[in-house]
């Protein structure tokens, strides 16, 4: 007999895999999710809503809710196979607070999201809102990584939306994997302005074209200003900087007036 064996043979297995509501293009770089328009209607019209556009104007710099976060949160609402009537604030925070899971290196800033979630006394009900957000993972079939280009294709389906406006700033982007310096400050909740980022200045870009109240700033300074006579009415016209922006308002300008002049010395003859 030969010592040499004979090759072991594999039976061919043949495997299907479901894809559900998914469907497949552009290649192998994303998934398109089959998204009626009725269900993105419903999702815009769940962001149009008073107290979400109060959360998300507390977020200036866009660390827990920028415009991918946000196509996440309508891309899980698909996975999970949310009827209409579940586009609520509750499943939102969920969502977004599992996309902020998945995503974001900093672990302090998703934290923001309890006192909207849950309201007062929202420190004893964290463990539950958890026990929620893996609820809905399962939901999904734990299918929460999406990709860039799954995100883009979403976005793109109504691409001119204030939501996907809502770019965050490169200093605020990739790996960030260090300790911060000093004690994080706890969740403000609503009613509160957003802290103060030194990385983005006392001017942070809004989150949407809308007219968020915004303290109104310091008059400006008199060596701005040009003062001009009125050819119309009388009085004057008060010519402002062009590089002077102003959010609208009233202000109070006060105007420092010049001493007369002093009367020349008079000199007596001889």
């Amino acid at each position: 007999m030969s010592g040499a064996r004979a090759p072991a043979t594999v039976p061919a297995v043949a495997t299907q895999v479901k894809l559900g509501d998914w469907s497949r293009r552009g290649g192998v770089r994303g998934f398109l999710p089959s998204l009626p328009h009725q269900e993105l209607q419903a999702f815009f019209n769940l962001l149009e809503d008073s107290f979400l556009q109060e959360f998300l104007s507390k977020d200036p710099c866009f660390q827990i809710s920028d415009k991918y976060l946000l196509a996440m949160v309508l891309v899980y609402f698909r996975r999970a196979n949310m009827q209409l009537s579940e586009y609520t604030h509750s499943n939102l925070f969920l969502a977004l607070y599992l996309a902020n899971d998945m995503e974001e290196d900093l672990e302090d800033p998703k934290c923001e999201i309890f006192p909207w979630a849950l309201g007062k006394g929202w420190r004893s009900r964290v463990p539950d809102f958890l026990h929620q957000r893996d609820q809905l993972w399962a939901r999904m079939g734990f299918r929460a990584v999406v990709s860039r280009q799954c995100c883009e294709e979403v976005m793109a389906k109504e691409p001119s939306h204030w939501a996907w406006t809502r770019e965050r700033r490169p200093h605020h982007g990739g790996a960030q994997r260090g300790c911060s310096e000093g004690p994080a400050p706890l969740p403000r909740g609503p009613g509160l302005s957003p802290p103060h980022c030194s990385l983005c200045g006392h001017h942070p870009r809004r989150p949407w074209p809308a007219s968020p109240k915004y303290p109104a700033p310091a008059p400006p300074s008199r060596a701005g200003l040009s003062v001009v006579e009125d050819p119309w009415g009388g009085g004057f016209l008060i010519v402002l900087p062009p590089q002077l922006h102003l959010e609208p308002g009233i202000y109070t300008l006060h105007i420092l007036r010049e001493p007369p002049p002093c009367p020349a010395p008079q000199h007596s003859a001889g």
